[in-house]
């Protein structure tokens, strides 16, 4: 990590689910149990979920 920060940002989750490094950070979803309300929007005011729970492409 020392030689190669940038493994540092990388967010690591672990629910009762299971546990993931998360990277892109909507990965984060798939342990989510319930999933948040819909649609989710990033902090950049990016879709993540619709309002029919599905990924944008």
């Amino acid at each position: 990590m020392v030689a190669h920060p940038i493994l540092v940002n990388r967010t690591i989750v672990c629910t009762p689910l299971g546990g993931r490094l998360c990277r892109p950070s909507e990965t984060v979803l798939d342990l989510l149990d319930p999933r948040p309300a819909l649609p989710l929007v990033d902090s950049d005011g990016a879709v993540v979920l619709d309002v029919d729970g599905r990924r944008p492409e």
